[in-house]
């Protein structure tokens, strides 16, 4: 097969966020196309201005149904309804409990009036039920209805006492009528209590003071009883809930306004917060409430007060200021004019094409016009991570995650490996895992192209060896790839949301071995299906760099080449080698596995007596 020289064109692109928040972030991106003609590549480092598109929510809150996201701290104005007074003596009544019950002095209710726990009372001693056929007070002992009233009072909740209560009064048309027909007497009743195994009638004062129930409470709960079973005829609703039912549409539109709002969530300090962060247009609350009543003005509808916009602002977990770690360098610069004018409006404009960039590959995919893929390498994970005192002091084995991400499908792939196996952060240990995710997972019949979208380190994707690496499998495939590289402090994308997941997931957990790392990783989400965790070990691993048929995929061979990003592509400047098969054959990267060093080893011996003893086989066997 002959191989041609490639066409090759800068292309600005649009970055997702992908925190597991939905924001857009704008990125000035390089592209590379690899088809089964050779192609190369160059892109400008050009720092950008954060902008978050509504069109992405969808995919980057991927993890929304699967983790508790977004449970930040709890704000000390926010009120407790369980500490509560009224709420705290509520509980004890319904226990049985003494507690402080309600008094009216003139015009106020006041709640300050002392009521004793409840207490069993004295048996019946009528004589009329001791002589009666159909009354058995005498037969209960003591100890009998001591028992019947504790399994009442401590082993049922207040709905399972209205329920035996109903279950054990009986109502009945009215048995004698001593008065005419305008007697409010509605029926008469008849009380049971168990026995043993036997069902008895009692008399009403019996049954009350066995429970230590009123006469009223026993009338209601019977009342609006059906069949021996207790229905509820409807919940009251206090003052505050009335007012949320009359203002039902107002409140629901406040929660739209927050859905709608842009949202990005923290990229390196996601281990430290879970708070979503608005876009930096906004200086202080006053100004997103200024935007909310603007936001009800056009739909007509009246919007709701300060206090109550504060109150959900803060139940939502949200924040108008971002991490300074997390903030864009040349965006930050601005603030303080230390980057000129030209420059920020270029950046500006930059930002607009890549969202549109982005939007556009976002349809082709859904429409199976292409397949695009995230791709980005997790922060460092050591193992073990155990409660020890002694383990701060101590070198451990680094872990490494590099995850992949499907935007249509959502299905992730987490290539997990650690440096007993490779210790080279290399342009060809990235290589091996997109190669490998292309080939399982990409190649399909109708021959569709395949879009990467990663950020622009070198090592991992902005070189040469990744550049022939694809070039060679689109070649074979004949398939298209093209590469789109984010800008550097704009890198937020979907994969960021699967490793925002995983460090929630690992919060408070133990690492015994690097292999704890998948299964954590396997039980992060449920749905729509758990991330996908393939375990590499040196042999997984090729070296890419060998053979390649572009060294270099400059688009010039002058410093500082300027990019054109919305020109036509061009021929590269340099030619292809020659002689290079079509078909490669890679050679191993690494040999054997890789020796840790000595200092490393002696720590993690000296951890050992802190791990379970079915784990020193492994740190026993790693080479040294």
């Amino acid at each position: 097969m002959e191989v041609d020289d490639n066409m090759t064109r800068n292309v600005t692109v649009d970055s997702c966020n992908n925190d597991g928040n939905v924001d857009r972030i704008d990125t000035n991106a390089h592209t590379i196309e690899h088809c089964h003609e050779p192609t190369s590549e160059n892109s400008k480092d050009e720092d950008e201005n954060k902008s978050v598109n509504n069109q992405d929510n969808g995919e980057i809150l991927e993890d929304v149904d699967n983790v508790e996201i977004n449970v930040g701290r709890t704000r000390r104005l926010k009120s407790n309804e369980k500490e509560w007074k009224r709420t705290k003596n509520k509980k004890l009544r319904m226990e049985g409990k003494s507690y402080l019950g309600f008094s009216r002095l003139g015009d106020k209710i006041l709640q300050n009036k002392n009521r004793l726990a409840r207490c069993i009372k004295p048996t019946c001693d009528s004589t009329f039920c001791r002589k009666s056929k159909m009354r058995h007070c005498e037969t209960f002992l003591e100890t009998t209805r001591q028992q019947i009233f504790r399994e009442f009072w401590e082993c049922m909740n207040w709905d399972q006492r209205k329920v035996f209560v109903c279950s054990n009064v009986i109502k009945a048309p009215t048995f004698r009528k001593t008065a005419n027909e305008n007697s409010r007497r509605k029926g008469s009743y008849s009380y049971s209590l168990n026995n043993n195994t036997k069902t008895l009638k009692v008399c009403r004062k019996m049954f009350l003071n066995t429970l230590d129930l009123g006469y009223k409470t026993v009338q209601e709960w019977v009342n609006n009883g059906s069949y021996g079973m207790y229905k509820e005829t409807g919940k009251r609703i206090n003052v505050k809930e009335k007012i949320v039912l009359r203002h039902k549409a107002h409140y629901t539109n406040l929660e739209t306004f927050f859905g709608e709002l842009p949202k990005l969530p923290a990229h390196y300090c996601r281990k430290d917060t879970m708070k979503l962060y608005l876009e930096p247009i906004f200086q202080n609350l006053s100004d997103v409430y200024k935007l909310y009543k603007t936001y009800c003005h056009d739909k007509n509808v009246e919007p709701l007060g300060r206090k109550v916009f504060n109150k959900t602002f803060y139940a939502h977990n949200l924040s108008i200021y971002q991490p300074k770690k997390d903030q864009c360098n040349i965006c930050f610069a601005y603030k303080y004019d230390n980057v000129s004018e030209d420059k920020y409006k270029s950046h500006l404009d930059r930002k607009e094409k890549a969202r549109k960039e982005k939007i556009k590959d976002k349809a082709a995919a859904e429409n199976n016009h292409c397949i695009v893929v995230t791709m980005d390498l997790q922060g460092v994970k050591l193992a073990p991570v155990i409660p020890a005192s002694k383990v701060y002091f101590k070198t451990k084995l680094s872990c490494h995650n590099f995850t992949v991400y499907n935007l249509k499908t959502r299905d992730v792939m987490c290539y997990w490996f650690s440096e007993d196996e490779n210790n080279s952060l290399v342009s060809s240990t990235f290589a091996s895992c997109i190669l490998d995710y292309l080939e399982r997972y990409c190649i399909t019949e109708s021959k569709i192209p395949i879009i990467l979208y990663s950020d622009g380190c070198n090592y991992q994707n902005r070189n040469a060896v990744l550049a022939n690496a694809l070039l060679n499998f689109s070649i074979v495939t004949e398939i298209e790839v093209f590469q789109k590289y984010l800008e550097p402090g704009h890198t937020q994308m979907e994969c960021d949301s699967v490793h925002s997941t995983i460090e929630r997931k690992l919060r408070n957990k133990e690492i015994h071995l690097p292999s704890d790392y998948s299964t954590i990783t396997r039980e992060a989400r449920t749905n729509p299906k758990p991330y996908e965790v393939k375990i590499l070990d040196h042999t997984f691993f090729k070296d890419f760099s060998q053979n390649l048929r572009y060294p270099s995929i400059r688009p010039g061979k002058k410093p500082h080449d300027p990019l054109d990003f919305d020109s036509d592509y061009c021929d590269l400047p340099s030619r292809p080698k020659v002689g290079i098969p079509v078909i490669m054959q890679y050679p191993p990267l690494l040999k054997s596995r890789c020796k840790i060093k000595e200092e490393k080893y002696k720590h993690l011996q000296e951890l050992l007596e802190d791990l379970p003893k079915d784990t020193h086989l492994f740190y026993n066997n790693l080479l040294h």
